[in-house]
């Protein structure tokens, strides 16, 4: 299998080789938190400052999760939703301690590259630092959340780059934000921004030039 995860996604094929290496080709990682994301450790601050917005702010995000999988015509009940258990997973002291346990792939420096290849799979990530990329686009609400992360520098609007660093990188500075990796939404993006379906094509061919 050619494993490809965005975001949370990331994790969770580092999880699949980690525990089935013998079915897994490749691994490749889009805007992936792998080293945290500081948006997660600021919202688990304000749960801990102020508790009683708990169960308000999961209550929410665990709807609007149900509502994507409602929106891709599944059925939401049949899956999990935990907001908070997500929201621990990504902070950093969270993927810290994932990536004890799955360390293939993962740089060995701040924001270095990962190894290529390890148990016969190859790993690959690619990520933008763009925020508000398209006026038109509801996605721009990203630029609040960029500048939680390094005054708003270098990152997708909830990943920092180097967070995102996993195997060889492809490319990790897209003027794309973190909807706009996976082409949300409804396709728009910055005028000069590469086309994020052309790039998934792109390296699905590099995936079978390699016999992968």
């Amino acid at each position: 299998m050619n494993l490809i995860g965005h975001s949370h996604g990331g994790p969770t094929i580092r999880y699949v080789a980690g525990i089935k290496p013998q079915y897994v080709a490749s691994l490749t990682t889009v805007g992936a938190p792998h080293k945290g994301s500081p948006v997660s450790d600021f919202i688990l601050n304000i749960r801990d400052a102020a508790p009683i917005l708990e169960t308000p702010i999961v209550a929410a995000v665990n709807l609007l999760s149900k509502a994507i999988v409602w929106a891709q015509g599944l059925d939401p009940n049949t899956f999990p939703h935990d907001s908070l258990a997500g929201a621990n997973s990504l902070s950093i002291a969270g993927s810290a301690k994932f990536n004890q346990r799955f360390p293939i792939g993962m740089p060995t420096t701040a924001c270095g590259e990962g190894a290529y290849t390890q148990q016969g799979i190859y790993n690959y990530s690619f990520a933008g630092v763009g925020t508000i990329t398209n006026i038109l686009d509801v996605d721009s609400i990203l630029k609040v959340t960029s500048l939680l992360i390094d005054g708003g520098k270098d990152n997708d609007g909830l990943v920092p780059r180097c967070s995102a660093k996993f195997g060889k990188t492809i490319r990790d500075n897209y003027n794309w934000n973190h909807l706009d990796e996976v082409n949300q939404v409804l396709g728009l993006k910055a005028l000069f921004a590469p086309d994020p379906v052309d790039v998934y094509r792109q390296h699905a061919n590099r995936l079978k030039l390699q016999g992968l």
